[in-house]
């Protein structure tokens, strides 16, 4: 049973979800069924050399990208 991120088309909460037999869940925020999956990135861990010194840039917590703006 695999954790998939959603992102509400009502009031655009984002929000991880326990998913069961292809079953749609429901927003925690306004319970909507109105939701849509999100692409999800795989967490890593890296060193800040890594980074070129700069560090990590402030992204969307959905979809780790500084401008798709999809649920904000």
């Amino acid at each position: 049973m695999p954790i998939y991120e959603f992102c509400c088309n009502q009031c655009a909460t984002a929000f991880e979800e326990l998913v069961r037999n292809g079953v749609r869940p429901e927003c925690p925020n306004c319970h909507t069924g109105d939701v849509r999956r999100l692409l999800s990135t795989f967490a890593v861990h890296s060193s800040s050399s890594n980074l070129g010194g700069g560090g990590a840039s402030k992204n969307c917590s959905s979809c780790a990208s500084p401008s798709c703006g999809t649920c904000h």
